[in-house]
């Protein structure tokens, strides 16, 4: 499937781009920073990085977060943050409507991409189990 990744340059050091709107989705949708690290397949640290400094783009901040305690620290979007992303997607669907015929005409000239054959198992390995 064609998708189309937007990103938005403020100038040198401050844009919005597809993987930090990806990351505040699932801040959103998991209310954790490590949480939507991990299901982005991400370092907290790095996950924790990306957030600070794209919440510090903006006079009003996209997260709120709870330090950790007894039950774990928490996170969640802002008003602002929910807003941000609602505009971004927004903007993603408008750029596949506006382009689907230069998409489609591009997609009639792809090579067709053959799937290697699956690996037989090793031997002395043992079957996957279902």
């Amino acid at each position: 499937m064609t998708v189309i990744k937007i990103r938005i340059d403020f100038d040198d050091d401050r844009y919005i781009g597809h993987g930090r709107i990806q990351l505040l989705e699932l801040i959103g949708q998991h209310g954790s920073i490590a949480k939507a690290a991990k299901a982005m397949d991400m370092s907290y640290k790095r996950a924790w990085y990306l957030m600070d400094a794209f919440n510090s783009m903006f006079a009003d901040p996209l997260i709120e977060r709870q330090h950790g305690g007894k039950g774990g620290g928490a996170a969640k979007l802002t008003p602002f943050g929910a807003e941000l992303v609602r505009q971004y997607r927004e903007m993603e669907a408008r750029a596949l409507t506006v382009f689907a015929k230069p998409l489609s005409a591009m997609e009639k000239h792809l090579a067709e991409v053959e799937k290697p054959a699956a690996k037989p198992p090793k031997k002395g390995s043992q079957p996957a189990r279902t």
